[in-house]
Parts: C-alpha cells; sequence; structure tokens
C-alpha cells in the first residue's frame, strides 16, 4: 500500500434531487450520505464533481438524477475546498447518450472547467472527459493515477443499480485498509 490520496465518488450526490419524480429513485444515484465539509473531515481531498448542462446552465448530475444545487452553492463549497489547499476535483462532464453529447455542451464544458481553474488556483483539476464516449472534453495538467472501488465498477456490479450502500458497507473498511498503489482511491459512503 502506498500513500495515497483518498477520494469520495460522486461527491455531490448527498443532495436532494431537483425534481418530485426522481425522489423515489434517489437512493440508486446517492453515494455520499455527508456532505463536502464533512467529507473533508473524514480526510477525502479528492472530490468527484458531476456536470452537466441544461440550455447552458451547469447542473449537479449523477446519471438521470439532476440535484437540487444552485452555483452559487457549489462555489462555496470550492471556496472552501481553495481554502484547504490540499484538494484536487475530478470533473466528468456528466453526458451518456449522443442526444446529450453536443458541441455546445462540450464548448459549455470545457468553459466551465477553464473558468474553476482559473478562479480555484489552489484547487488541482482533473480528468475533464465525458461519460458518453470517455473522450476529454477538456484538458488538464494535472493527470494522476486513480483506482476506483465502489459497487459500479466491482463484481457484481447489478449491487449498484440498487443498492450502493450496501456494498460500501460491506467492503469500505476493507477497501481502505487495503488502500491502492496509485495516487488517489475513489470510494462511495466515505463515512461508512
Amino acid at each position: 500500500m502506498s500513500n495515497y490520496i483518498l477520494g469520495s465518488h460522486n461527491s455531490w450526490s448527498y443532495l436532494p434531487p431537483k425534481k418530485w419524480w426522481m425522489k423515489p429513485f434517489a437512493f440508486m444515484a446517492k453515494c455520499q450520505r455527508i456532505d463536502i465539509k464533512h467529507q473533508y473531515e473524514l480526510g477525502v481531498r479528492c472530490f468527484d464533481l458531476r456536470v452537466k448542462f441544461e440550455q447552458g446552465i451547469p447542473t449537479i448530475a449523477h446519471g438521470c438524477m439532476i440535484y437540487r444545487y444552485n452555483m452559487t452553492q457549489l462555489y462555496e463549497d470550492l471556496n472552501y475546498l481553495n481554502s484547504c489547499g490540499d484538494c484536487v476535483v475530478r470533473i466528468l462532464h456528466e453526458v451518456r447518450n449522443g442526444k446529450e453529447y453536443t458541441d455546445y455542451n462540450v464548448t459549455c464544458f470545457k468553459l466551465f472547467c477553464t473558468n474553476l481553474c482559473s478562479i480555484y488556483p489552489n484547487i488541482k483539476f482533473w480528468c475533464g472527459r465525458n461519460l458518453y464516449n470517455w473522450k476529454v472534453d477538456c484538458d488538464f495538467y494535472y493527470k494522476p493515477t486513480c483506482e476506483e472501488k465502489y459497487s459500479s465498477v466491482q463484481p457484481p456490479k447489478w449491487i449498484d443499480d440498487w443498492w450502493p450502500f450496501i456494498y460500501a458497507k460491506l467492503h469500505n473498511k476493507k477497501i481502505k485498509e487495503t488502500g491502492t498503489t496509485l495516487d488517489i482511491l475513489l470510494i462511495d459512503f466515505v463515512d461508512v
């Protein structure tokens, strides 16, 4: 085991759903139960930000789930992480199909990422890929290696579709003890 950075997968998924009809399915998209400051207090230094655009407006999302959260709140979280001075943020373009993956949305994503880099110089941003074809939509200078250990990438994968918390409850202790030889270890439910 090396000295790795602990990361929270889908860090902002503790938020409530934006639309009423998403509430019954929120448990399937939830990967964290606690807010960003509490994640930081538990040792998380890598945060996973998923952004999609609705008519040019950035929103926090995970798959079909869109969260009730405004950009002022996001900027407050990023101000906090920037003031800490030891955080990294993986930004993913949360598009999963050709209908969402448009030149306009890619341009919006790239501008969003570029602005974050200039506003928050003490945060190392990385990744910039989209979830549709895994292409880089915004390139960053920081390129850490990352191991992801949560139910949607570990067998049996079907658990994540229904109960990602169960996987975390059963495996997080051992995952944290074992660690990784890579730079970053991303897990669900960092408080478990």
